[in-house]
């Protein structure tokens, strides 16, 4: 029905054409009968026309109409927007992990979880627990024992960090052992400094004092 309408549509249309330029010939000839006529069937043609495109619409196949849904003036329905994880949600042990495993130089690195540290919402369990974990892992002499180990040390960086944050610049013996901790720690990782070079060796004789204070 669709094809039938659109031919009825596309032969009035050109009747209709041929009727008016016939119209404007017979007009310019001034035989105005002839012009008159050619006129009515102009206007008959324009008639057909009309009414058969308005009545080939209604068959327009689905894939022609635009359905509501897609309508540009409807607002479109947002997509959910995934879930940015911010600092207070995440873990500090997977934020060393994620930052040990980029693909930047160990400065870079140390820049990052230092970043990361500085806002770091330690509670006074999590000072304590971190505390105890930085002489036990001076004690055992395993501190410096790996320091390519990119995990390992960022964490015993960040750990430091957030806990001489917390005592700032009070001068007590844990925070001068945990001072002493981060800078050799720090030096080694970035490679400022080898593991027995005087600097490091010096720092930790400063530290044996403070943790003989320390457990006294």
């Amino acid at each position: 029905m669709f094809k039938i309408l659109s031919g009825i549509f596309l032969l009035s249309g050109i009747v209709g054409v041929i009727s008016l330029l016939f119209a404007i010939f017979n007009f310019i000839k001034l035989d105005r009968i002839k012009a008159i006529k050619m006129l009515k069937f102009t206007g008959i043609s324009i008639f057909i026309l009309g009414l058969s495109a308005l009545s080939a619409s209604e068959f327009l196949p689905e894939s022609y109409k635009v359905s509501k849904e897609e309508s540009p003036n409807e607002k479109h329905e947002e997509k959910p927007v995934a879930k940015v994880e911010s600092t207070k949600d995440a873990t500090w042990q997977g934020k060393v992990k994620e930052v040990a495993s980029f693909n930047s130089t160990p400065s870079k690195k140390f820049d990052t979880i230092e970043a990361y540290a500085k806002k770091y919402p330690a509670t006074k369990a999590e000072i304590k627990e971190f505390e105890d974990y930085i002489v036990a892992e001076y004690k055992n002499k395993k501190y410096l024992a790996d320091v390519q180990n990119n995990e390992y040390m960022l964490g015993n960086i960040f750990k430091a960090y957030v806990v001489n944050r917390y005592y700032g610049e009070e001068e007590t013996p844990i925070n001068d052992f945990v001072f002493g901790f981060y800078q050799n720690s720090n030096y080694t990782f970035k490679g400022l400094e080898s593991i027995n070079s005087n600097a490091i060796k010096y720092n930790e004789r400063q530290m044996d004092k403070a943790l003989t204070a320390i457990e006294n």
